[in-house]
């Protein structure tokens, strides 16, 4: 039996030994011991609690949920501190805004049968086995009451060598579904399922990336904006979430009058930041652009927004063209938008609200404005992510 005492927490939420083993499920401070690959709490943490949920040692869906609500905030504080103390960058970081337990208004429920049942859930910890998971402190009860649906469907749409994706968004006219990997339908095997997605009171079922059926249009709203989506649409995973980055970003282009949003997707801020200043929306998804101009015409007394599809990581926006725009609106994928930041940095841009759920390429990005002149504001982070080591950033740049 080998004891050991746990000194530090990385950024994924593993322990850390005094000898740098990393150790999942551990916190600072705890004494541990191993024997015969198994691990044992010797003395826990005064910051380790009972987690909520039973199935948290098997489903992969939650990494630190055994921590305080306080600890788990200070340890993601940390990360966006020393990831900017890397770059040698200090700004004022601003307490963390962190969503509720069973908000998340999206999930991927998977779905396969077996030779005498199906089993439905998520996916169990570093596996592909499957936990069949019927409560979820993550989603919202509204998504969870449906899982009777999840499994008639995976009755009648899975097959024993594969796994069907059950794809989930809760909008503001009901449940919208979006199943992969389904099994090819028939007439019948249609019209059963959607007798049961109406009795379910579903907005919508795609299969396979065909309508299947539809009830009444999927909606959402950004911001009082009344807002048609599409199957695959990227929305922020709460409603509370949202509406923290939206008013963020709103705060940081306040007073704007021409605003360029690249990596637009479907809208989030550039639908909002329209109700007082002209943009121009910047994605290579013409779905989604498509969602904007929708959106913009059912929405009266917004200022003008023209969309572009455009690939920001193979062709970005020069500083030629910036130059007719006050102020920049950026929110890319988890990698930043290195070459782009820096087609930002040369320009006569003065003020760059930045979105980002990386807090190391936001670092990274951050230290190339601060080096062409600008100055890094403040730093919001959001919290939508809880029991794991994810978190957004908003943060406002001038100079």
């Amino acid at each position: 039996m080998k004891k050991a005492f746990i000194e530090g927490i990385d950024n994924s939420g593993a322990g850390i030994t005094s000898e740098g083993i990393k150790l999942p499920g551990t916190l600072p401070g705890e004494q541990i011991s191993i024997n015969n690959n198994i691990l044992k709490i010797i003395k826990p943490a005064e910051t380790r609690v009972t987690p909520v949920c039973s199935h948290y040692k098997n489903c992969g869906g939650c990494t630190i949920q055994h921590a305080k609500a306080s600890f788990i905030k200070e340890w993601k504080f940390n990360i966006i501190e020393s990831s900017l103390a890397e770059r040698e960058i200090k700004t004022n970081i601003r307490p963390i805004q962190t969503s509720e337990s069973e908000s998340r208004r999206r999930a991927t429920f998977h779905g396969m049968k077996t030779k005498k049942n199906v089993i439905v859930g998520f996916f169990k910890k570093g596996s592909h086995e499957l936990v069949s998971t019927e409560q979820c402190k993550l989603v919202d009860p509204r998504i969870i009451s449906k899982y009777p649906l999840f499994r008639e469907i995976t009755k009648i749409g899975a097959t024993r060598k594969s796994v069907i994706n059950i794809v989930t968004t809760l909008t503001s006219s009901g449940l919208d579904l979006n199943v992969l990997n389904g099994k090819i339908l028939d007439v019948k095997t249609k019209g059963q399922i959607s007798v049961l997605c109406e009795a379910f009171k579903i907005a919508r079922i795609t299969w396979n990336g065909d309508l299947l059926a539809q009830f009444s249009p999927p909606t959402i709203i950004f911001d009082k904006l009344v807002v048609t989506i599409e199957p695959e649409t990227f929305l922020q995973a709460t409603e509370q979430g949202q509406e923290a980055l939206i008013k963020n970003v709103l705060d940081s282009v306040k007073g704007a009058s021409n605003v360029i949003d690249l990596f637009s997707g479907c809208g989030t801020f550039s639908l909002p930041t329209a109700k007082y200043a002209k943009i121009l929306a910047v994605d290579k998804s013409e779905n989604m652009l498509s969602i904007i101009t929708n959106a913009w015409r059912k929405n009266h007394g917004l200022k003008e927004i023209v969309c572009r599809a455009q690939d920001l990581f193979k062709n970005p926006i020069l500083k030629d063209e910036l130059k007719l725009f006050d102020t920049v609106i950026i929110d890319p994928p988890r990698s930043g938008a290195e070459v782009q930041i820096n087609e930002i940095a040369t320009s006569s841009i003065t003020r760059v609200s930045s979105v980002s759920c990386n807090p190391k390429t936001f670092s990274r990005d951050a230290r190339i404005l601060i080096d062409s002149g600008f100055t890094l504001d403040w730093v919001q982070p959001i919290d939508q992510f809880l029991w794991s080591s994810h978190i957004e950033i908003v943060s406002q740049f001038s100079r």
